[in-house]
């Protein structure tokens, strides 16, 4: 992430996994949607499994890969687009 990546009204991170569901879906948005600085928010869904060994040991780094592609479509969605 480069320095100033992030306007000054923060963000709102936020996750859901369905009861029985093997879905999660992570989404990133603007602390303040109305702010001219906020972008439009973005999220993810994918199946837990892709993060995890036939073990069941969390692959940490294909999780945090996922992550850091959506920061980076945060910060390229433009508001309005």
């Amino acid at each position: 992430m480069s320095k100033g990546s992030f306007n000054s009204t923060g963000l709102v991170i936020s996750s859901k996994l369905p009861r029985f569901s093997d879905m999660y879906t992570i989404t990133i948005a603007s602390a303040d949607p109305q702010s001219i600085s906020a972008n439009k928010p973005v999220h993810f869904t994918k199946s837990v499994t892709k993060w995890f060994t036939k073990e069941g040991v969390l692959v940490e780094g294909l999780f945090w890969k996922d992550v850091e592609r959506l920061i980076d479509d945060y910060n390229t969605e433009r508001k309005g687009k």
